[in-house]
């Protein structure tokens, strides 16, 4: 038994010994899969110029976004663009093996011909085996260097040409060309690509000019000297003769702001600094692009097998200040191209609201147009209403005088029998040996007496039925009332009808129309006279009132007849309302509109003891006071003038 338990237990020491030692290589082992891929990027440029920075950080971006937390970022920058003279290359090669000493490199991303340059000389030396990713190296150096094994490169094309065309698509007068540039390797070198573009196409261009290495001083007097039709091309300034090192884009806003010139290029950086036109390369895509090239070489464990390596991206792009500036027509750019920059203006930074504040002007504009259109519209039908009004109170007019007529003729038939009496003594005085001279003196006075009588109520009568303009004047109401009576009394002299007249304005004046005051006393008169048809003789009085009532006045017709039975007055002033067996109910309702034309009112009220009375109120003229115009009739007359006239009756 004893010796039986020292075997498990020599078993379970084992057991533990075995366990522990799997749990170290599993640690052991998840060390190693944790270890972080390690990027050198290595650039021929200053980090901080634009060109290189905005592609740097693209390559960043891109490596977080895709391998977020497992790989370690270094950056270099050799800047031989603007110290490409001087030979730093070994003492910059001593501060990379220093400094690199016992790291292990997994990529080394090289942008830029200067970063090449020293990565071909010294890779075996620093990063012996390690992948290289070439980006930003031109196709120009490409073709003057053969390159190892396990070295990929990322297309860099720049075609000055495509800039050349549209350069000479929006000034095709253009004869005179002028490339700038400075004096460093890489600035000769892009002059030197203008300028065999150039000369691709012989003929073309008068001149061919290269202003290599001016000082800005200069640059900026000489582009102040040329004119709308020279085409200015801009490469790159690192250095100048004067020795001054720039970063390119530096030199594109004080260029610009001097040229009488428009000025192209292909960086995109340079369209920020304000240049015309170009097919530019987008920097910032080519990093993107790099970083996405350098995320499948790590995935793929250092290989290039499969991975995708394509061109730096190229659009061409026009700023549209500078072209309004120089008179340049988008439409001679090709259709794909993208402008930028437009001028300042309300409509394109508050576009939402412009376009809100010009629907709402629209709907206003097409309202009032609306509106105008109507209103013309209202006014011509006034103009007609007022016309049917006026030729329906001249009917209503032509129906009173109907009702006059055998007293009117009767006034008239007694003048004319008295003067035919007159004529017959008259004969016979004459044909009388002893003729009397005073006594046919007296005759022809008869006769001239009861001629104008006569006249006068023919010409009364032709003056209320004659068709006439309607004139407001000011009128003296008790004057114009009386010289309707001559009208009237015949017909109640032949109805055995007394007229009570009580004529109390004195010289009141009201603004009118001498006729239609007349006829609205005569319609009103009528219907009075109607009323009293079945009433006893001794109570047959028409009673005619006027009297001043606070700013107006006011003219009441009472009678002493049926009265009206309906539980409204207002109801006898409707249109076609009427209680006699063949009346048409228009009389007081033209009557209600001459009032209202006239800014008065008209009311009825029943009499105690019988009959009626029916009162009309004019305002009185007094300073202020707004005359009538001549279709104010047809503000109330319309909806009144339905029916021909033929009835005054209420």
């Amino acid at each position: 038994m004893q010796r039986r338990a020292h075997g498990l237990a020599a078993l379970l020491m084992n057991a533990i010994r075995l366990g522990l030692f799997l749990y170290c290589l599993g640690a052991a082992s998840a060390a190693v899969a944790a270890e972080p891929s390690r990027v050198l990027i290595l650039t021929g440029a200053d980090p901080s110029q634009p060109a290189a920075f905005v592609q740097i950080r693209a390559i960043r971006s891109m490596l977080d976004a895709e391998l977020p937390g497992s790989t370690e970022v270094y950056l270099d920058s050799i800047d031989g663009f603007r110290f490409g003279d001087e030979d730093l290359t070994q003492t910059f090669q001593a501060l990379m093996q220093k400094k690199y000493k016992g790291q292990h490199i997994d990529l080394i991303i090289v942008l830029g011909t200067h970063a090449a340059d020293f990565v071909l000389q010294y890779r075996e030396t620093l990063w012996p085996g390690t992948p290289v990713l070439f980006s930003s190296v031109t196709d120009s150096w490409m073709a003057q260097h053969t390159l190892p094994p396990g070295i990929a490169v990322l297309p860099f094309p720049t075609d000055v040409s495509q800039t050349l065309a549209v350069a000479q698509a929006l000034q095709p007068r253009a004869r005179r060309l002028v490339v700038v540039g400075g004096v460093s390797d890489v600035d000769k070198e892009m002059i030197g690509r203008v300028v065999r573009a150039a000369n691709r196409e012989p003929g073309y261009w008068a001149s061919v000019e290269q202003w290599e290495g001016l000082g800005l001083g200069e640059l900026k007097k000489r582009l102040a000297g040329l004119g709308k039709d020279d085409v200015v091309i801009y490469t790159t300034i690192y250095r100048d003769r004067e020795g001054h090192r720039y970063f390119p884009y530096q030199l594109v806003q004080p260029m610009v702001q001097a040229s009488h010139a428009p000025i192209y290029g292909w960086y995109s950086t340079y369209v920020e600094g304000g240049i015309t036109a170009g097919v530019v390369y987008d920097l910032a895509g080519n990093g993107t692009n790099t970083g996405k090239a350098a995320v499948a070489i790590l995935k793929n464990g250092g290989t290039f097998t499969n991975v995708a390596l394509p061109a730096m991206p190229a659009r061409c792009v026009a700023n549209v200040a500078e072209l309004e500036r120089f008179g340049l027509s988008v439409a001679s750019l090709p259709p794909d191209c993208q402008l930028v920059n437009f001028p300042p203006s309300i409509f394109r930074e508050y576009r939402g609201t412009m376009l809100t504040l010009v629907g709402v002007l629209l709907a206003q504009a097409l309202t009032i147009v609306a509106l105008l259109a109507q209103r013309r519209k209202r006014r011509d039908a006034e103009a007609e209403s007022a016309a049917r009004g006026s030729e329906l109170a001249r009917a209503a007019r032509f129906a009173a005088a109907g009702e006059l007529s055998a007293s009117i003729a009767h006034e008239v038939g007694q003048p004319l029998g008295a003067i035919l009496s007159n004529a017959d003594a008259a004969e016979l005085l004459v044909t009388s040996p002893h003729a009397d001279v005073g006594e046919l003196q007296e005759i022809l006075s008869d006769v001239k007496r009861d001629a104008l009588r006569a006249n006068d109520v023919v010409q009364r009568l032709r003056a209320l039925l004659q068709k006439q303009s309607i004139v407001f004047a000011p009128l003296p109401v008790d004057t114009t009332l009386r010289e309707s009576l001559p009208l009237l009394e015949p017909e109640a002299r032949r109805r055995n009808i007394r007229i009570d007249t009580q004529f109390a304005a004195g010289d009141l004046e009201v603004m009118g129309d001498h006729v239609q005051l007349q006829q609205v006393l005569l319609n009103l008169a009528v219907n009075a006279m109607d009323a009293m048809h079945e009433s006893a003789p001794a109570n047959r009085v028409l009673t005619l009132v006027t009297r001043p009532a606070g700013e107006g006045m006011e003219i009441a017709v009472a009678d002493r007849g049926s009265g009206f039975r309906v539980s409204c007055p207002e109801q006898l002033f409707e249109p076609f309302y009427t209680t006699k067996p063949h009346g048409m109910g228009l009389g007081l309702s033209i009557v209600r509109s001459i009032v209202e034309a006239h800014h008065g009112r008209v009311s009825a009220a029943l009499r105690s003891g019988g009959g009626a009375e029916i009162v009309v109120w004019l305002p009185l003229m007094k300073g202020g006071y707004r005359a009538p115009a001549a279709d104010d009739f047809s503000a109330t007359a319309p909806d009144k003038a339905a029916a021909p006239a033929s009835d005054v009756s209420r």
